[in-house]
């Protein structure tokens, strides 16, 4: 444990940071009062969130809790009666009933806390953003302990990052252009591009749910710390990553149907070492920080 710690604060000296106690210094920011959601957004785009402390995070960046810790218990309060409200609504409507998936339960919650809940249920498994928000929304509920919490940091971080739309489009393009730099060789690239992978595979279903679904739980957290700390460009580099951590067996596959097929199930056991590739690169690209919408509930942190 030592030895990880002195690593980390070499790297981060490397880097141009001052070495920090991550678990001390997130516990003096949250014990601020009002909490300052600009620090706490900082401190996910620059250190490790201990995990202790990660979904408290979320909650303050997304909106869910106010930044006045003394109002967390009404707030909360107020939070299980929507809930509550909403899935006795959709009980009476016919809507959900015991054997209802949770994520397809959260999805038309959303939708009709939004007013957008169609009265036809034949296409909630096919709109891309409607698969998007219950992929993350079952990533949430296997690292989240109660329903109620699992919906608010789905919803919030869903409707939080609905406001960077616009930059998800760009990202495919991005991903080419990042990894033409990283391809020393360029064999990968060009392998890829004569078998049409990249037009082939998932690319903006990964992006559109943030790799939830698509990396193991305990590595997609990581990727989300960077989202909420207001830099979704991480998502490039992740999938940048993964195209090269498989350099090796991509180059030895001759058909798209293979190559795609193998990049559709990543391995659980390499989700922490592409994570920390993605930030690496990452943070030697310059971080690329994104300002959402000004009606996003991180740039607005009084309510839900």
């Amino acid at each position: 444990m030592t030895e990880e710690r002195n690593f980390r604060s070499y790297y981060y000296d490397k880097c141009g940071f001052r070495a920090v106690d991550e678990k001390k210094s997130i516990e003096i920011l949250l014990k601020e009062q009002p909490m300052d959601v600009e620090k706490l957004s900082q401190f996910c785009l620059r250190f490790p969130v201990p995990t202790k402390y990660r979904h408290y995070v979320w909650k303050i960046l997304l909106g869910v809790l106010p930044s006045h810790q003394p109002s967390h218990a009404y707030v909360s309060q107020q939070h299980r009666a929507m809930y509550q409200d909403g899935l006795r609504c959709l009980t009476v409507l016919r809507r959900v009933n015991a054997d209802t998936p949770t994520e397809e339960v959260f999805l038309k919650l959303y939708l009709l806390e939004e007013g957008n809940l169609p009265f036809e249920e034949k296409n909630l498994h096919k709109d891309p953003a409607y698969v998007a928000f219950m992929l993350m929304a079952g990533a949430v509920c296997n690292v989240a302990d109660a329903d109620i919490d699992r919906y608010w940091i789905t919803s919030r971080f869903y409707r939080y990052f609905l406001k960077f739309s616009d930059h998800l489009q760009l990202m495919p393009e991005k991903t080419v252009l990042c990894l033409r730099k990283e391809d020393v060789d360029k064999r990968l690239l060009l392998h890829l591009q004569e078998n049409n992978i990249l037009s082939s595979l998932p690319l903006m279903d990964w992006f559109r749910c943030c790799f939830a679904g698509v990396l193991p739980d305990i590595s997609f957290e990581r990727v989300w710390d960077k989202v909420l700390g207001g830099s979704p460009t991480i998502l490039v580099f992740v999938a940048v990553a993964i195209f090269l951590t498989f350099r090796r067996p991509l180059l030895s596959m001759n058909t798209t149907d293979e190559m795609v097929a193998y990049l559709r199930k990543i391995p659980e056991d390499c989700g922490d070492k592409l994570v920390s590739d993605a930030v690496e690169l990452w943070q030697k690209h310059g971080f690329h920080l994104m300002q959402p919408k000004s009606d996003s509930p991180v740039l607005d942190k009084t309510g839900p």
